[in-house]
């Protein structure tokens, strides 16, 4: 075995755990978002808070939050998914938001996918929940999200306003863009301006 062959035995290991570790961080929130539970121990405190004080809207909250636990369940092993379902899914996920920050942020799903399209499973949650964790939610400069598609791409626009503790190592995206690399030709892109962020 020559040079070349031995650096392209050790480039194909070290790509070969990449992947690894790729997949175990994947399988790692994924396991970690449908176990998880102070979602469902705060979703459901919120849920007994609601009923004292709105039974209407905690009727609703309750559908939401069961839509939620049974998308979890339902795409428990697959590792894409219909994007049709995946939207009707973060509309759920962004409604129990919605319920319990009210005007501090709105969202609009724009999205109507084709019946062929697919999505990685999770993906989406998964980039609404940076959005979360990087802005501030004030009612005075609301969090905006939306979510649209065109020919080719899903795509998820918010506008930026990060918190001042923001520390972010963009491994998350970074994740899902190997994630995308790993199982298709299609790219995931993303773009930051002074007031917005765009992932695609």
């Amino acid at each position: 075995i020559d040079y070349r062959d031995n650096l392209n035995l050790s480039l194909n290991k070290i790509k070969s755990l990449s992947n690894d570790i790729v997949f175990k961080n994947a399988d790692y929130y994924q396991l970690k978002q449908q176990v998880n539970p102070h979602f469902l121990f705060n979703n459901l405190n919120t849920l007994i808070s609601f009923i004292e004080i709105d039974q209407k809207k905690a009727i609703e909250f309750g559908h939401h939050l069961a839509n939620t636990y049974r998308h979890y369940i339902k795409n428990n092993n697959e590792e894409f998914v219909l994007l049709n379902d995946e939207l009707e899914f973060i509309n759920d996920y962004l409604a129990i938001y919605k319920s319990k920050f009210e005007s501090s942020f709105n969202y609009n799903i724009q999205a109507i996918p084709k019946t062929n399209q697919y999505i990685l499973t999770f993906v989406l949650q998964e980039i609404i929940d940076n959005i979360f964790k990087h802005n501030i939610l004030v009612e005075n400069e609301p969090l905006e999200i939306i979510i649209s598609i065109n020919e080719e791409n899903l795509i998820i626009n918010n506008s930026f306003n990060p918190k001042e503790t923001n520390s972010s190592s963009g491994m998350g995206l970074n994740n899902i863009k190997k994630r995308y690399e790993f199982h298709s030709k299609n790219d995931v892109i993303w773009v930051k301006e002074n007031n917005y962020f765009e992932i695609q």
